[in-house]
């Protein structure tokens, strides 16, 4: 789902038959914390690993009304490099073989040549990207 489109939280509900979804993995924050815990299930689980859109305003009583969704948060540079190698470890064990065969894969944004640098990180600045983007040489 598209978290910049404005029906976001309705597709998922209604994708999920009203009920929401039971993890969601939330490398923005800002303006769709709030939003993260509406389209969370009850009881669901909400990671946080990044804060592209500024800080997280949630209500206290929004977690509340969802039987305490779990929100929880991944601070790397405050781990130490053995934790940061366990996490890794545990990643790769539980998805490399999706990735070495292509089932996961990535979506690209945008693809810029090297000398359009500036051009690509005023449009990561921009924050209106889905997906990744590239810059070629």
């Amino acid at each position: 789902m598209d978290s910049s489109d404005p029906g976001w939280v309705d597709q998922v509900r209604e994708a999920t038959g009203g009920e929401g979804v039971d993890l969601i993995v939330d490398q923005v924050s800002g303006k769709v914390a709030s939003q993260n815990l509406a389209a969370t299930k009850i009881k669901g689980r909400i990671v946080n690993v990044g804060r592209l859109g500024g800080t997280m305003p949630i209500s206290i009583s929004t977690c509340m009304r969802r039987a305490a969704s779990t929100i929880s948060a991944s601070p790397s540079p405050t781990r130490s490099i053995e934790e940061i190698r366990e996490i890794f470890g545990e990643v790769r064990k539980d998805i490399w073989g999706a990735v070495e065969q292509r089932q996961l894969q990535l979506p690209i944004d945008k693809v810029f040549a090297f000398d359009d640098i500036g051009k690509a990180f005023e449009h990561m600045e921009a924050n209106k990207h889905l997906g990744k983007i590239v810059v070629t040489l």
